[in-house]
């Protein structure tokens, strides 16, 4: 009478450890790339902040319940960081766009980006100019 044989044969593990390391392989190739897509995110969260904190010192204005007037006709987009932005910018980024002439235009265009990452896309962020 012949004993039952128990476990694996060493072809079984080969194949395993093969289909093992063809999942691994395409699983890496569809993470590796997300460092960029969480930059953009953040940039464009930074300028989102800053675009709805712009809207929110505009309806302050526009109410005379406070707010900050952005009016000037030199605006810049680091003072309208101060201006909307709670903490102001946070470290590691940089803001574009020239100065504005709010007493000609309604609103004027901010860009937010990375200064460590050169790869990045900057965001865009809306300011509105007060009354």
């Amino acid at each position: 009478m012949q004993n039952a044989q128990k476990g694996f044969t060493l072809i079984e593990l080969v194949v395993v450890v093969v289909l093992l390391g063809i999942l691994g392989v395409t699983a890496l190739a569809r993470f590796q790339d997300l460092s960029l897509d969480a930059q953009n995110a953040a940039n464009s969260g930074i300028a989102s902040e800053m675009s709805s904190g712009s809207s929110i010192n505009y309806g302050a204005q526009a109410l005379g319940s406070g707010g900050t007037a952005i009016t000037g006709v030199a605006e810049t987009c680091a003072a309208a960081a101060t201006t909307t932005l709670a903490t102001g910018l946070p470290t590691g980024y940089q803001l574009g766009g020239g100065p504005a002439n709010c007493t000609l235009v309604a609103s004027f265009t901010c860009t937010v980006d990375n200064t460590a990452n050169l790869l990045d896309t900057p965001a865009t962020a809306t300011i509105l100019c007060t009354i």
